[in-house]
């Protein structure tokens, strides 16, 4: 595995949660690729919008290099399941992407890593790249990398090396959810590290040059440069943020920058 990978494109992903009805999403497109300006091509950008803007936002993102995520989805099998949506449905609407394993969702629906594992198959089943969320449980915090060694194999049972190395992982402790500030740079930098070697461990050096690793948890513009600083670190997610557009326009450029892409 090399240290310093040249060839993987940097990755930035937006969740706005329960948040933004599609006049909003409009109103933040316009005003987010204005602020954007020539970095749109250089980073990889997911935007994850509520169910209900799911259409219009696909719309809204044709002809550009921007793509369209899920917040989640249903690994049920069948089409009796009121209220939920299944992978099938969210690549028809026009998703690329579909996060799993929010902490949020884990916490409102006791998922065990199993039950993200079966949803992530089932994104994968359908042509979806998973955007995978995984870090420790506020009580782990002192041995996170333990932590993530022993969850991330029954994450990614059953995932061959070509599916992982086109995800995105997001490292997002849960203890840095809804808080004012992010995990401190070296923490960060120590999760992302210790997933990249697990895959490399666990798959081939190959794969975990490619997978994308990201920070997630309390992302904001004046945090953004530290938590950059390490060669495992791909990106950024934002969730408040990330509905921004001046923010995240300028937590992109700022990736862009660190990660010399532009």
């Amino acid at each position: 595995m090399t240290e310093f990978p040249s060839d993987r494109k940097p990755f930035a992903v937006a969740n706005w949660k329960m948040a933004m009805t599609v006049a909003e999403g409009h109103a933040f497109l316009r005003r987010f690729r204005e602020h954007l300006g020539d970095v749109a091509a250089a980073v990889d950008v997911v935007l994850c919008p509520p169910y209900t803007a799911l259409h219009p936002m696909a719309q809204a993102l044709e002809g550009t290099p921007i793509e369209l995520g899920a917040q989640n989805l249903s690994a049920a099998a069948g089409k009796a399941h009121t209220g939920d949506v299944s992978a099938e449905l969210l690549a028809d609407v026009g998703c690329r992407w579909v996060l799993v394993g929010h902490w949020e969702i884990r916490r409102r629906d006791d998922e065990s890593d199993t039950d993200v594992n079966q949803k992530l198959l089932a994104a994968l089943d359908a042509g979806l790249r998973p955007i995978l969320l995984v870090g420790e449980s506020a009580d782990r915090r002192r041995d996170a990398e333990q932590a993530l060694a022993e969850r991330l194999p029954a994450l990614l049972a059953g995932s061959a090396a070509p599916h992982v190395a086109r995800m995105g992982i997001v490292y997002e402790p849960e203890w840095t959810i809804g808080v004012d500030q992010p995990a401190p740079p070296d923490h960060v930098a120590a999760g992302c590290r210790a997933i990249r070697r697990w895959i490399a461990h666990a798959y081939d050096d190959a794969t975990a040059d490619q997978v994308r690793t990201i920070y997630g948890g309390s992302v904001t513009p004046a945090y953004a440069e530290g938590l950059l600083d390490s060669p495992h670190v791909d990106g950024l997610g934002a969730g408040r943020t990330g509905r921004d557009p001046k923010a995240f326009a300028q937590i992109i450029r700022l990736i862009a920058q660190a990660k010399g892409a532009i």
